[in-house]
């Protein structure tokens, strides 16, 4: 037997809750070891004691009563957020639904026949803009209207400004009225009353004043910095339907000097709109440019009207932020913030204010058990991951023969290997939390609920502020304009996840009471006996201090020592078998269940983030209209002309010079803009596109550049707007023209590609054939007769003759130089033609295309126009056969992992439907998980990439049924496993 301390003399007993002065103020027993209470940082400690107070000041001032106050009251802001998240959407924006039916309801209110306003522009001596407005609005009542004037609603913020509208006044048909006004967080309704009912024709006149129109922004076309006015001279608001419309803008010749481009009006309702470029008036005050807008067309409700002028950047002074734009931008972090800080003071709470009662000042050597059940114990001590080893023990026979219990020793000699084990947590947390001991710890006195204000408010407000927010992003997700002022989604998560931290914090925090101190302490002084007397490792096991013993050590460490113990009492008359629960989940277990669940995630960041290899459907910006202008120009004839040499560093170089006669359209809002765009990654090697110069009639004029994918896109950045036909350069360079691929004998060579238009030219918009052909359409390439003799294989680009496809590796067929001439039918096109000349030693091959009733030769405009030659490998520098290797392999990796995975999932679900009469694929362990797991989940995710990869591919694509029937295979077969393979009831 170990031996006995003599504590044990004395009776087990629950200490009281009630403080033992006279514990404490004896001395410490001479084999004692002090229990020093942990000193708080000092943070945490001004947190707890400002907490403390408030909790007593609010006790002091209120009590129950005040208590049920606050609680109503965040019920109410709660109640507020549910209305706002499920509730009508307040303020809600006119749907063309709205706008639609005003029209057929426009003589039931009074009309404009004529709207006319005066915006004087000027300076003020800080340089801020100031707009001096007269509106002059003819309004017409019918007989059965009564009204007796009209409302005019202003603006009074404005892209984040303050436009402070005053110095107001207002005549009626000559004669001066009084305004009233009504201010709103962001307008202001101006109330032009007569004071008696109107009928027939009035004219009313509105003056104001309104400043800081203006406010910076990035132009569009040239991507700089400038300062911008763009205003809807009708309002936040305009009901009413107008038949006149008329709109003059006066800002003095310094101020027109400023301007980057003629400015622009426009009128819009719903999807109908148009507008004009703006040239000043010939009777112009002196001093000053005007600019006027007309319409003389009737309009019906809720249209807009608008005047747009880029200035240069700094022509005005920019005021500061508005407060109400301030409070919209950084109104989202008060909430977030308000929760930060009650998190830190919930953490204060836990740590200081809701600690853990004091116990004795110190702890001695204890044999006797405390008289509690161990899992009263372990939740005492907060140690959940040796309960089961802690019934184990306790569950040994106390009397009768040695051998008797031995059953009971095994059972605990596996949980004893089970416990601090990874794969044994979920059942130890599982018995631990299941047994209601949490409760008991209330009610038998060892925990107690911190109640109180303080907790109220942790319980209360997260939640109620997070149902605000959420429900304020439900009505702003109606308001674009604000939803991205207030970009309230991350802020609202973030809040989310602080709210349930705090109140997790709240809710589970249970600090142990005086009595819960002192039995702690006993069961600290029964690890310490423990130690002394190494009674993890001598037993008895039927020792009745051991089960709480193993609860004070650490779990693995108590285990190891408890295990090997029992082995030793066992004496070899059995052996520890199957210690390995069903619910155990070992090494293998847990690799396989973590690899098939992140199966589904890697497949869907796959998804986002590699490009999709199959580019059918990929479209160029410049042909498409996607570049900011291009829409509206169009190519009438085109000369396309590039020249290969070989530099001196050996690479293959391509000079292009592209000469169209080009139309530019001014009927559009935006400057219209020159793009092109030409390849510049092949099979992962760069070709090193550069642009040179781009000239418009011989002017050079700015352009920029930007990788798109695998290719260069080149849009000019003109300020000012183009009309008419003019004659455009473009000249670019392909710096490392030769690449590395696979010809169609499958021997590696030297690929010279100059495409001189992309696919898709044929419907662009730059070169409409089909609509308006570009006639004629010269191309034409020249090279030395050296590299003449060098070349392979040379001609121009086509679709494989064999298959009528366009191979997408770049291995395509290519018509030899000189052969469409003799194929051609001359009213169709030209052909080729092929010259050398002598003195320069260089060979040239033409192609000229002209437009017939049959539009261009099907075969050369549906993929790229250009020419392709191969050379022996080695016959330039830079042309990387690894980097084709390797872009080859990122092409397939998509295709390999979609099929890789589908044959996985068939593999594992078919080996588990064949084998479910065995008891590996239904009973629990890594072969039932790979059933169970990895197969049902890698038939997901190859069937999300398989939808990712095939989404667009033509029905009779053949990879279409190389990854369909194995991914299909894979999702019914993974189903069919699962089935077979549930567990079934004994019997």
């Amino acid at each position: 037997m170990s031996p006995r301390h003599p504590n044990d003399e004395v009776p087990a007993r629950i200490p009281s809750d009630e403080p033992d002065a006279t514990d404490d103020d004896l001395p410490a027993p001479p084999d004692s070891i002090p229990d020093d209470r942990p000193r708080h940082t000092p943070l945490w400690a001004l947190l707890s004691r400002w907490l403390l107070q408030l909790e007593a000041w609010l006790r002091s001032h209120g009590g129950i009563p005040l208590r049920r106050g606050i609680r109503v009251f965040w019920t109410l802001v709660a109640a507020a957020g549910v209305v706002l998240l499920v509730g009508p959407v307040i303020n809600p924006p006119l749907t063309l639904e709205d706008i639609t039916s005003s029209a057929s309801t426009a003589t039931e209110d009074w009309i404009a026949r004529e709207f006319a306003a005066d915006y004087d522009l000027t300076r003020d001596e800080a340089g801020g803009l100031r707009a001096a407005v007269e509106e002059r609005i003819t309004a017409h009542f019918p007989d059965d209207v009564d009204r007796t004037g009209i409302r005019r609603v202003l603006a009074t913020q404005y892209q984040g400004h303050a436009l402070e509208p005053e110095r107001i006044t207002a005549t009626l048909d000559g004669e001066a009225i009084d305004v009233e006004q009504a201010a709103g967080a962001t307008r202001l309704t101006l109330t032009l009353d007569a004071g008696e009912r109107l009928d027939g024709d009035h004219e009313f006149v509105l003056r104001y004043e309104l400043r800081d129109l203006a406010y910076e922004a990035v132009d569009e076309a040239s991507g700089t910095q400038v300062d911008l006015l763009e205003w809807d001279v009708f309002g936040p608001s305009w009901p009413q339907a107008f038949s006149g419309l008329d709109v003059s803008v006066t800002l003095p010749e310094d101020v027109d000097d400023r301007l980057i481009r003629q400015p622009r009006g426009a009128l819009a309702w719903t999807l109908i709109g148009g507008g004009e470029w703006l040239e000043p008036e010939d009777d112009s005050p002196a001093g000053t440019v005007t600019y006027r807008l007309t319409n003389d067309q009737n309009i019906p409700p809720h249209a807009n009207a608008w005047f747009t002028m880029s200035f240069e950047r700094r022509t005005f002074a920019m005021p500061g932020p508005s407060p109400l734009f301030l409070t919209q931008t950084f109104g989202p972090l008060l909430p977030l913030a308000f929760l930060t800080i009650v998190l830190l003071l919930a953490l204060a709470a836990r740590a200081v204010a809701w600690g853990d009662a004091r116990g004795r000042p110190w702890i001695v050597a204890r044999h006797d058990p405390p008289g509690v059940a161990p899992v009263a114990a372990a939740h005492v001590l907060g140690a959940p991951r040796a309960v089961a080893l802690a019934d184990a023990l306790a569950a040994i026979p106390r009397r009768g023969p040695a051998s008797a219990g031995d059953e009971q020793r095994l059972d605990a000699a596996r949980a004893a290997r089970r416990a601090g084990r990874l794969g044994d947590l979920p059942r130890a947390l599982g018995r631990y939390w299941s047994r209601g001991a949490r409760r008991a710890q209330i009610d038998q006195g060892w925990r107690r609920v911190p109640r109180g204000f303080v907790r109220d408010l942790f319980l209360a407000a997260p939640p109620a502020l997070v149902l605000v927010q959420w429900g304020l992003v439900r009505q702003l997700s109606h308001q674009a304009k604000l939803a991205i002022v207030w970009w309230p989604a991350a802020f609202v998560i973030v809040s989310t996840v602080i709210a349930a931290v705090v109140v997790w914090i709240a809710w589970s925090t249970r600090p142990l009471t005086r009595r819960g101190a002192l039995l702690k302490q006993h069961l600290r002084g029964i690890g310490v006996f423990a130690e002394r007397t190494q009674l993890l490792d001598r037993g008895p096991s039927r020792d009745l201090a051991l089960p709480y013993a193993v609860l004070v050590a650490p779990a693995r460490e108590a285990g190891r020592r408890v295990a090997a113990m029992l082995d030793a009492e066992l004496d070899g008359r059995a052996r520890v078998h199957g210690w390995r629960t069903p619910t155990y989940l070992s090494w293998t277990r847990l690799l396989v269940i973590g690899a098939s669940v992140l199966l589904v995630p890697a497949a869907i960041a796959m998804v986002a983030t590699v490009p999709n290899p199959y580019e059918r459907g990929l479209t160029y910006r410049a042909y498409e209209g996607d570049v900011p202008g291009s829409l509206w120009v169009e190519a009438n004839s085109a000369e396309l002309g590039a020249e290969l040499a070989r530099t001196a560093d050996g690479r293959a170089e391509i000079r292009v010079i592209e000469r169209m006669s080009v139309t530019f359209d001014d009927s559009s809002s935006r400057v219209p803009q020159l793009a092109d765009q030409w390849r510049n990654v092949v099979d992962g090697q760069q070709l090193d596109v550069r642009v040179d110069s781009v000239r418009i009639d011989g002017e050079a004029v700015p352009f920029a550049t930007e990788q798109d994918r695998d290719t260069l896109l080149m849009r000019t950045t003109m300020t000012d707007v183009l009309a008419g036909t003019f004659d455009t350069v473009i000249e670019y360079t392909i710096g490392s023209a030769a690449v590395a691929t696979v010809d169609r004998d499958g021997d590696v060579v030297d690929r010279v590609r100059w495409v001189a238009l992309l696919e898709g030219w044929d419907s662009a918009q730059l070169f409409p054939t089909w609509d308006h052909a570009i006639e004629p359409l010269h191309v034409e390439f020249r090279l030395s007769e050296e590299l003449a003799g060098l070349a392979t294989s040379a001609g121009w680009i086509t679709r494989d003759t064999d298959t009528g496809e366009h191979p997408r590796d770049w291995a395509e067929a290519v018509v030899p130089f000189g052969s469409l001439a003799d194929e051609a039918d001359p009213d169709r096109y030209a052909g080729t033609a092929e010259s050398t000349d002598a003195s320069g030693g260089m060979r040239s091959y033409g192609l000229e295309l002209h437009d017939s009733d049959y539009g261009y030769p099907f075969a050369l405009t549906v993929d790229d126009l250009g020419v392709a030659l191969d050379f022996p490998q080695g016959t330039f520098t830079g042309p990387d056969d690894v980097a084709r290797g390797s872009a080859a392999a990122r092409q397939a990796f998509p295709f390999a992992t979609n099929l890789t995975l589908a044959l996985l999932a068939i593999t594992v679900a078919g080996a588990g439907i064949l084998g479910r009469r065995q008891h590996w694929a239904t009973r629990p362990g890594p072969g039932r998980d790979l059933v169970r797991w990895f197969a049902p989940l890698s038939a997901l995710a190859s069937t999300i990439l398989f939808f990712w990869l095939c989404g667009d591919m033509v029905p009779d694509h053949p990879v279409l049924p190389a990854l369909g029937f194995p991914t299909l295979a894979a999702v019914v077969l993974a189903v069919w496993a699962l089935i077979a393979t549930r567990r079934r009831p004994a019997g």
